[in-house]
């Protein structure tokens, strides 16, 4: 083989490498950026999944201030005030809960809403907790 084939042989060679460690190096970025976002979506979840548990609790209590005044609350159960109560104690715990797990996203994401406080996406033109627009 002549010095010539063997140089260009040699140079294909390094180009070749250069371009599989640029693609490893793709590809890890893009499995980082991956998991980010699969990261964040379950942390969006949870905050959904929280904000259904404490709607659920507002409607119980509304359920046991109705029955508390209407005079039939079942009898032989905890007084409805111990309910209440009980329930205004759910509240305040899954409240704390959401607002750690905003704080966590909005600190992954870097961008919270200004009306609200709840974490946006930097591609959210509008907030998808209270809907106010975001600025650009």
């Amino acid at each position: 083989m002549d010095s010539g084939m063997k140089r260009f042989l040699n140079e294909m060679a390094d180009r070749a490498a250069a371009m599989a460690e640029g693609a490893r190096d793709a590809a890890t970025a893009a499995g980082k950026a991956v998991g980010e976002k699969k990261e964040e979506a379950a942390a969006r979840l949870e905050l959904m999944r929280l904000r259904s548990e404490r709607e659920s609790a507002f409607s119980e209590i509304g359920r046991a201030f109705y029955l508390m005044n209407a005079g039939r609350w079942p009898d032989g159960s905890e007084s409805a005030e111990h309910r209440i109560e009980s329930l205004l104690g759910r509240v305040s715990d899954l409240e704390m809960k959401m607002k750690e797990l905003t704080a966590k996203i909005a600190k992954d994401v870097g961008r919270t809403c200004p009306a609200c406080g709840a974490a946006c996406g930097p591609r959210d033109r509008f907030c998808p907790s209270c809907g106010a627009r975001l600025s650009e």
